[in-house]
């Protein structure tokens, strides 16, 4: 697993192109998260710039829910919220439908959010600062904790594949 420190550490992916062609998406990980002071941490945050990203945080603020969002330059901050997560290890996974456009949010397997969505990936564009550990906000915290099998999947994953992922084998 990648620890993270909360300060200034964070992994800087080029994977710019790859945003712009997803529509069909799944973003999963474990994280120990590691709580921290700061505001707004982000698990992973891809983007260019403040007006264009998405991001899953796994607080808003310094104590609220886990949030997945994104957003373009012309288009609104398309949301969807989980729960308060407890310190330690997680399985965390959005998976965005193009064809129901719709966003779902799972926490340790079971899908804890669902929202309707006018935004995919690709409406990004090419993305500029695609980080693990860091948001596209200077004002932001860094991540506090680890982050361990990250991937990226061009389709939804089911359900039951991501219980699996979380590990219900």
């Amino acid at each position: 697993a990648l620890i993270f420190n909360g300060i200034n550490a964070y992994v800087d992916l080029p994977i710019g192109a790859l945003v712009a062609g997803l529509t069909n998406t799944t973003v999963a990980t474990h994280i120990n998260f590691g709580g921290g002071t700061g505001a707004w941490q982000r698990v992973f945050d891809f983007g260019a710039g403040t007006t264009v990203y998405m991001f899953l945080s796994p607080r808003l603020d310094t104590g609220g829910a886990m949030r997945f969002a994104i957003r373009t330059a012309t288009v609104a901050e398309q949301v969807v919220d989980g729960p308060v997560i407890s310190l330690g290890w997680h399985h965390m996974a959005i998976a965005i439908d193009s064809t129901a456009m719709t966003l779902n949010l799972y926490l340790d397997g079971e899908r804890v959010g669902t929202a309707a969505t006018t935004l995919l990936p690709k409406d990004l564009g090419n993305t500029t600062q695609n980080w693990i550990g860091r948001s596209q906000w200077e004002a932001d915290a860094y991540y506090t904790g680890s982050v361990d099998d990250f991937r990226i999947y061009n389709r939804v994953l089911s359900e039951a594949e991501v219980r699996y992922l979380a590990g219900d084998r």
